[in-house]
């Protein structure tokens, strides 16, 4: 991580304000004409700011990629030209020229992908509003899906210059958002950043109100955005991608409601998806699941006996199927248990996660090492995963190690906020 000193500091106070009195120069013109399979030429046209020029190559070729994307998950459309704006920084609320872009601060760190992030979210909104009519539609259900598809267009190109997986490296931004910090923190497409930040801070959001506060919507949004995510790794991308297009091509020029999407998601998918829209689109409730407890000890006959209590902390249920259970039986697996042996062997389990908690025990020659809930993250929307793991021997250095690191951080975010104010 990165610190300014306070002469730095000085010298970015002086060039802002030099800048802030400086006139106003008029805006690049950027075109380029997107080539897309199966979709007639789209041509874009960018009037960028003229100080993200040094960007203007990342501003094209991110809505390049953004268009491509939205082809692929809505088909073709009816489209020729995007035009988008560049909104000065000075700007508050001039009349809407063409698709506006999102304010871009005029530092950023590369792998920050904050222009390509803003390009993307205005080229997508405009793909899907030509795609279906929105109007009648939530909208907190339209800006997560904008969303979730800005940041599917984003990855490759964050993993061209960054390990995967990602979509961005966290920047925090000092002193009105002129200066930027570089964190050395990962932010996940599935599950980070805004809006998925707010619905992280609002985890309890309620779905069905008649009038949603700004707050609640933007907490919807981040709900829609890791709700697509976690459908999508519960009937895999092929499927998912499927449902979408059908859903485009049910709908196109329309104007769909929920239950249209869900309709569709049950017909491509082949399974009775009910279960899954009631418990995360209508319903304030929280996922979360863990292991209560877990103990792996010897028994009388030389083998070893292993017990895992898996707990659902919180109200709402991923059950994986629609339905109650009959006879006393289970009904769905949605919740997957791995539990992993001494010997290298594993034992892989699932529960309908309808109860309070439940019991699963095991017989073995070695003793077990773990035991993780929901070990291939399908449930996206169970943000708390401190909890879905247990080990036999406890990893204190490591907790320890990463409390410590989260202290000393904010300790310095104290200090630097402190010294720019001596």
């Amino acid at each position: 991580m990165r610190i300014l000193s306070t002469r730095t500091l000085a010298a970015v106070g002086a060039a802002i304000a030099v800048a802030s009195c400086a006139p106003q120069r008029p805006p690049i013109a950027l075109h380029a004409r997107v080539e897309i399979p199966e979709q007639q030429p789209v041509d874009v046209r960018i009037a960028l700011q003229p100080e993200h020029a040094r960007d203007a190559d990342r501003y094209l070729e991110a809505a390049a990629a953004t268009l491509k994307t939205c082809v692929a998950l809505a088909g073709p459309l009816d489209v020729q030209e995007i035009a988008l704006t560049d909104r000065a920084w000075n700007e508050r609320d001039a009349v809407d020229r063409g698709t506006r872009i999102d304010r871009v601060p005029w530092w950023t760190f590369v792998a920050s992908m904050a222009p390509e992030l803003a390009v993307a979210r205005a080229v997508s909104r405009r793909c899907w509003d030509a795609a279906i009519d929105a109007r009648n539609q939530a909208t907190w259900f339209v800006d997560g899906l904008v969303e979730f598809t800005a940041r599917r267009a984003v990855v490759p190109t964050f993993e061209r210059g960054s390990n995967p997986p990602g979509f961005a490296i966290l920047e925090q931004r000092y002193f009105g958002g002129f200066v930027p910090r570089f964190m050395w923190i990962r932010l996940l497409a599935e599950t980070d950043g805004e809006p998925a930040s707010a619905f992280r801070a609002h985890r309890g959001v309620n779905v069905q109100g008649q009038t949603i506060p700004a707050l609640d919507e933007r907490a919807l949004a981040g709900k829609t955005v890791v709700g697509l995510g976690t459908l999508e790794r519960w009937v895999g991308r092929p499927v998912f991608d499927a449902i979408l297009l059908q859903f485009v091509r049910d709908f196109k020029g329309k104007a769909p409601q929920l239950a249209d999407f869900e309709r569709v998601a049950t017909d491509v998918s082949g399974q009775r998806l009910s279960w899954f829209f009631d418990a995360v689109f209508r319903s304030s409730g929280v996922f979360d699941y863990g292991v209560e407890a877990f103990s792996s000890e010897s028994a009388a006959d030389g083998g070893v006996t292993t017990t895992v209590t898996v707990r659902r902390y919180g109200d709402a249920r991923f059950t994986g199927a629609s339905g109650d259970r009959v006879g006393g039986f289970e009904n769905g697996r949605g919740i997957t248990l791995r539990v992993v042996f001494g010997d290298g062997q594993q034992r892989t389990d699932w529960w309908d996660g309808r109860d309070e908690r439940r019991t699963f025990r095991y017989h073995s020659q070695t003793r077990a090492v773990s035991a993780v809930v929901d070990p291939d993250r399908v449930l996206l929307l169970d943000l708390d995963r401190t909890n879905n793991s247990r080990t036999v021997a406890p990893r204190r250095a490591a907790a320890a190690t990463r409390w410590g690191s989260i202290y000393l951080l904010w300790l310095e975010h104290l200090l630097l906020s402190y010294a720019s104010l001596a």
